[in-house]
C-alpha cells in the first residue's frame, strides 16, 4: 500500500487526453517503476516518470479502459502429453487488464506507422503472455466478446508496456 497524488493532464485538448491521460505524484521511496500498474478504484498504467527537485517520482498515468483474453492456436494434451481433439484457439491469459483505443482517421494521422488494417491499439503490461506474430501464428485478443487477430508487438513504443495493433480475425 503506497499513496499516490492523482490529478488529470490539465494541458489536455482531445477527449482522449482528458479522460484517460493523469498525472501521479509518488513518495520517493515508492517502488513504482515504469510500466507498473497503478491499482487505486480504477487502474492506471505508468507511462512515463521523472524525479522532482524533491526527489519524488512525478508520473504520467495511463487509466485502463477494458479486460481482454488471450488466446493462442493449440491443441489440448492428456497426462501422458498426447493431443486431445482438433487444433483451436486456447485462452492463454484470461481478463488482461490494458487500454484499448478505437482506430480513427484522427489516431492514423497522430500515428502513422499504423498498418492500414488495424482496427484497435492496445496498451499493456510485459508480463502479458502475448506472443509477436512473426514468431508464430498469430495470437488472438478477444476484446469485447469480438476477436481480433493480432499484427504487431511493439515494445519499445513505452518502456516496460507493450503497444499492440489489432485487426478483424477472420480465422
Amino acid at each position: 500500500m503506497e499513496r499516490v497524488i492523482l490529478s488529470r493532464e490539465t494541458k489536455a485538448t482531445t477527449v482522449m487526453g482528458k479522460e484517460y491521460v493523469y498525472n501521479g505524484l509518488f513518495a520517493p521511496s515508492s517502488a513504482v517503476e515504469l510500466g507498473d500498474l497503478v491499482q487505486t478504484d480504477v487502474n492506471f498504467m505508468v507511462l512515463t516518470m521523472r524525479q522532482t527537485v524533491e526527489r519524488d517520482k512525478y508520473c504520467s498515468l495511463l487509466k485502463t479502459n477494458a479486460a481482454v483474453d488471450i488466446q493462442r492456436y493449440g491443441r489440448e494434451f492428456d497426462g501422458n502429453y498426447n493431443p486431445i481433439g482438433k487444433p483451436k484457439f486456447l485462452t492463454v491469459q484470461a481478463e488482461v487488464v490494458c487500454f484499448a483505443q478505437y482506430v480513427t482517421g484522427a489516431l492514423r494521422q497522430d500515428e502513422p506507422g499504423l498498418l492500414e488494417t488495424t482496427k484497435y491499439v492496445l496498451v499493456l503490461e510485459t508480463s502479458a503472455n502475448i506472443e509477436r506474430p512473426q514468431d508464430n501464428t498469430p495470437d488472438r485478443i478477444l476484446l469485447d466478446g469480438r476477436p481480433y487477430q493480432v499484427d504487431v508487438v511493439d515494445g519499445t513504443k513505452y518502456p516496460n508496456l507493450l503497444h499492440i495493433q489489432l485487426s478483424e480475425d477472420t480465422r
